[in-house]
């Protein structure tokens, strides 16, 4: 069993694309497949199921509902940008699987579909993608890494999404742990398969499952195996190896008028682009919970007094300060969301200010509700606690998504057979 109780480290790779294959890139070191974005011009990335922005990317095998791919490129310019898939294990490494095996149509296709920004400032191009379509049919249940490259040799950036076949169901409960020691800060996700009418022969050898907070992979604990074998039934009620630090609810703001401030806008102001100056954020205390109703961490995109958000609204800067007497010792503070794609570089790195006693940083980002958190990174490059600066309280309302694999005698790869999402504390 493998547990990712806090977030891990996507590094950018500084290594020549034109000296090891795209594949190279996509995988790590340990052949994972990484989330990443490669090129700072990529901005505003969303995957959903088609017709509900914000829903995990997850389509079912029979039924393929197309999934959506949404994205902006800064520039004045359409770019050639071109898309391919690779299907992978229950451990976001490759299969063994070839192209033919689990895909109709072509294995590499351009993005075709896309339109420029109107009455904008920051001048961009949005682009949009449905899969499956008239290029591209995926023929397996499983887990998918999408890439988009340009030209198409150089990768920008790559998204994970999953096909399920939805045979099982799966129940599921977040709720207060039981252990006293995680009681007051975590969440115990209790999970029961019911697999009447699907044949597993062997459930400790041929199945795996996995579950993620608010759909952040990096912050997951995967390879769990059931604690009870009833018939019909799989059963992961642990007392330990299923705590998730449930941290704090987000903080938020919203950027959709450039003439009326927002709750937590303090000024705006406008030097040849808009800048949205947030009022000063401080550290949650360790003992207080804030309930707030956010998007776990996710952005939408809106713009008053547009009909087409996608392509009206603006770019603005968005400019954070987090009130500190000191700075932290040896690490660095960074802004954390969807917005910056769950990844920690320089571009979300803050800088602290001795003049104001507080860390500083700003971000351009599209005109919307987005939400965020303050997370410290160790110099060393270790795990990251996501309560070092939000707190963490059993009180929060997070989302769960939960992943069941299955690879039955003869089967070349871990068909994804269920999935569910479940809330903690739900209204």
């Amino acid at each position: 069993m493998k547990i990712l109780h806090r977030f891990f480290v996507l590094l950018l790779l500084t290594v020549s694309i034109s000296m090891v294959s795209a594949q190279e890139i996509v995988f790590d070191e340990q052949g994972v497949a990484r989330e990443m974005v490669l090129d700072e011009q990529i901005k505003s990335i969303q995957i959903y199921r088609e017709g509900w922005v914000n829903s995990y990317p997850i389509m079912t095998l029979f039924d393929q509902t197309p999934l959506t791919l949404e994205f902006d490129e800064l520039s004045r310019d359409v770019s050639d940008l071109y898309y391919t898939v690779y299907h992978c294990d229950a451990d976001w490494r490759r299969s063994e699987l070839p192209e033919q095996d689990y895909m109709e149509g072509y294995y590499e296709n351009r993005i075709s579909d896309y339109e420029g920004s109107f009455n904008t400032y920051y001048n961009y191009y949005h682009y949009r993608l449905n899969i499956p379509n008239e290029d591209l049919r995926l023929k397996k249940s499983g887990n998918y890494i999408l890439v988009v490259t340009r030209d198409p040799e150089t990768i920008v950036f790559t998204r994970r999404f999953m096909i399920s076949e939805a045979a099982v169901k799966i129940m599921g409960n977040a709720k207060r742990p039981v252990l006293t020691m995680y009681r007051d800060n975590s969440h115990e996700i209790d999970v029961t398969i019911d697999h009447s009418g699907y044949r597993i022969d062997d459930p400790y050898g041929e199945t795996t499952l996995s579950i993620y907070q608010n759909g952040i992979w990096n912050y997951g604990i995967t390879g769990l195996q059931p604690l009870f074998v009833n018939p019909g039934q799989l059963v992961y009620d642990y007392q330990e190896e299923n705590i998730f630090l449930a941290g704090n609810e987000f903080r938020m703001f919203n950027t959709r008028n450039t003439q009326v401030r927002e709750s937590q806008i303090a000024e705006i102001d406008y030097l040849e682009y808009f800048h949205f100056h947030l009022k000063p954020d401080k550290p949650n205390p360790a003992h207080l919970y804030f309930d707030r109703d956010d998007l776990n961490g996710r952005f939408f995109i809106e713009a008053a007094n547009t009909r087409d958000p996608d392509v009206e609204a603006d770019y603005v800067f968005v400019h954070f300060t987090l009130d500190m007497p000191f700075p932290l010792a040896d690490g660095n503070v960074y802004i954390a969301g969807a917005s910056t794609n769950w990844q920690f570089t320089e571009m979300n790195k803050m800088s602290y200010d001795f003049d104001l006693s507080a860390y500083r940083a700003t971000l351009l980002l599209k005109q919307g509700n987005h939400n965020y958190r303050y997370i410290f990174l160790p110099d060393n490059l270790g795990i990251l606690d996501i309560s070092q600066i939000e707190g963490s309280h059993y009180e929060t309302k997070n989302e769960y998504l939960i992943l069941f694999y299955h690879r039955g005698i003869g089967d070349r790869y871990d068909r994804l057979v269920g999935h569910e999402v479940i809330h903690s504390n739900p209204l």
